[in-house]
């Protein structure tokens, strides 16, 4: 249950889970997170909506003289991350949802039938229009995307789902985009990897309004099979991120 008040939204039970039982875990940045004694998920309580947010941080890595924050190393690790998308996007068609500047989406698109990217800062997206001719590329919100009849073999959502002020919506999006037996690729920080601090408030990461909620494995199980997506694989990562794979039933 939601109870909105301006710009923020306060929650009474788990977003993920839907458990009443959650309580206070901490506070950063006068931003007080709250905790799932259920499923461990940690949120901002109240919540900044969506609209807050995008003020916030859409423009960031916009304000270069080049045209995008780390171009040249952002393309290179795109393509170093191709031979594991491989397998699903070959002669596929792919969609990096939250494209930013274009780059995983131009290196999918050199094996994929087809490559698109999406994202709702309409600067990121008007940058990677101009550098990647390859790929289909639009601006577009979360209430576009509800609308939309494309549907794809795999979809790309990286450093995202900790963005967004609402993960039901960002879930029922991704329900919408993915075909049935599609693949779902997800990257996000990981509350309980063994490297993140003892002194949750001394990790970096924990940086709200930018990051407005944080998962464990534990998390994101609970969160995806609500919305019909099996983990199939978790990725192993020496640094404090989750990364995953999932398909569609």
């Amino acid at each position: 249950m939601k109870k909105s008040s301006g710009n923020f939204v306060k929650t009474i039970s788990c977003p993920v889970c839907d458990n009443p039982n959650i309580n206070y875990f901490i506070k950063k940045n006068d931003y007080s997170f709250d905790k799932c004694n259920e499923c461990d998920f940690i949120f901002l309580n109240p919540m900044p909506n969506q609209t807050v947010l995008n003020k916030i941080y859409t423009d960031e890595d916009t304000k270069t003289t080049d045209g995008y924050k780390k171009a040249s190393s952002r393309l290179r690790r795109a393509f170093l991350k191709l031979p594991r998308f491989l397998p699903y996007v070959l002669n596929k068609n792919s969609l990096d949802f939250g494209c930013g500047g274009g780059f995983v989406a131009y290196a999918i698109s050199f094996v994929s039938k087809s490559s698109t990217g999406i994202d709702i800062n309409e600067k990121a997206v008007i940058y990677a229009k101009k550098r990647f001719n390859r790929v289909n590329f639009f601006c577009k919100n979360f209430s576009d995307l509800l609308k939309s009849q494309e549907k794809y073999d795999f979809v790309h959502s990286s450093e995202v789902i900790e963005h967004v002020s609402d993960i039901n919506l960002y879930m029922q999006v991704l329900k919408q985009l993915v075909k049935k037996k599609g693949y779902l690729y997800i990257t996000t920080p990981d509350l309980g990897h063994p490297k993140v601090p003892e002194d949750i408030t001394k990790w970096d990461v924990l940086c709200p309004p930018i990051h407005v909620q944080h998962f464990t494995k534990k998390t994101v199980s609970v969160l995806f099979k609500k919305y019909g997506f099996n983990i199939i694989k978790f990725y192993k990562n020496r640094k404090p991120g989750l990364i995953f794979l999932s398909q569609k039933s």
